[in-house]
């Protein structure tokens, strides 16, 4: 049984720039307020959808303090990706999340020399968590973007030994049979969450503690039912529920996945702006085409308040 009270439901928060590709920290007091109001608990800022490694150490540092000021009149909590190529930066942006009063933190692993086995994975996290004090770290897994691949069952049992703030893992991969193992095996206090939203029925019924995902920005009202209907013990009804969001992710996805996605918090009143290059954003003629295809789908009726 899911308990939404007790489930941490995130979103991984875009980073709002202007159309130059300038930082819009203004943006964030509004993306704070559309995010309360669609439901979800907390926002993981500065990874992938918050573009993080496409932003310098003095940027990230500089939308961490905005939404730590921001989220101080809310109850969001705050989670904030720290992983960088360069451990120095890495330990920096971890220390610089506690001063500003994060939550949480994770961390992608380096991945483009990668990592020699998870003995050296776990020193680096070691070195992070004692730089952020020991805040409740998270394994940030996502191979499918890092090329990274590890044995998570031996990460996990050294980082329980030597990482001072080791919490779990946010899972950002396919196989629901090892996430499921991974559930299976967490020891108290520990969480596994959940992070292909396409998905989410698969990760809840796996065993996830949570989920963290970029669509619940944006679609949340659809995933809702998804997360009620499983407390509920209706499984083909959340399937159903869990549908839409696939053929959301689709649509969304033919127009440059992440630029579109900003598009879409633009329609929805939340200026995100443009994605930062290397990664496209969609021009004013397949806006229009994609909000013809949101219409066409449903979308703003099942989002509808």
């Amino acid at each position: 049984m899911i308990r939404r009270s007790v489930f941490d439901w995130l979103a991984a928060a875009h980073t709002p720039f202007t159309a130059s590709g300038e930082l819009a920290l203004d943006v964030i007091e509004v993306q704070a307020e559309h995010l309360v109001g669609e439901g979800v608990n907390g926002v993981f800022i500065c990874g992938t959808t918050g573009e993080g490694l496409s932003m310098s150490v003095p940027e990230r540092k500089l939308v961490a303090q905005r939404w730590a000021e921001v989220r101080a009149e809310t109850a969001l909590s705050l989670w904030i990706h720290v992983g960088a190529l360069a451990l120095p930066d890495a330990c920096e942006l971890a220390r610089h999340a506690a001063e500003v009063g994060a939550d949480a933190i994770g961390v992608l692993p380096p991945f483009f020399f990668g990592t020699d086995g998870e003995e050296p994975l776990v020193a680096w996290c070691r070195a992070i968590s004692e730089a952020s004090g020991g805040l409740p770290m998270t394994l940030y897994e996502c191979p499918s973007m890092t090329g990274v691949r590890l044995d998570l069952e031996r990460f996990i049992a050294l980082a329980r030994e030597s990482v001072p703030g080791y919490r779990g893992i946010k899972f950002t991969d396919a196989n629901v049979e090892l996430f499921g193992e991974l559930c299976e095996g967490r020891e108290e206090g520990e969480g596994m969450w959940w992070g292909r939203d396409e998905e989410l029925c698969d990760g809840l019924l796996a065993g996830a503690t949570g989920a963290i995902g970029s669509t619940y920005n944006f679609a949340a009202r659809i995933y809702a039912p998804v997360l009620d209907l499983l407390a509920g013990g209706d499984r083909e009804l959340a399937a159903a529920a869990q549908a839409r969001s696939a053929r959301l992710v689709e649509v969304i996805a033919r127009h440059g996945y992440l630029g579109a996605a900003k598009a879409v918090m633009e329609m929805l009143g939340v200026p995100c702006g443009p994605a930062r290059a290397p990664l496209r954003s969609p021009d004013a003629e397949a806006v229009a085409r994609l909000r013809a295809e949101l219409e066409e789908l449903g979308f703003f009726e099942w989002i509808a308040r």
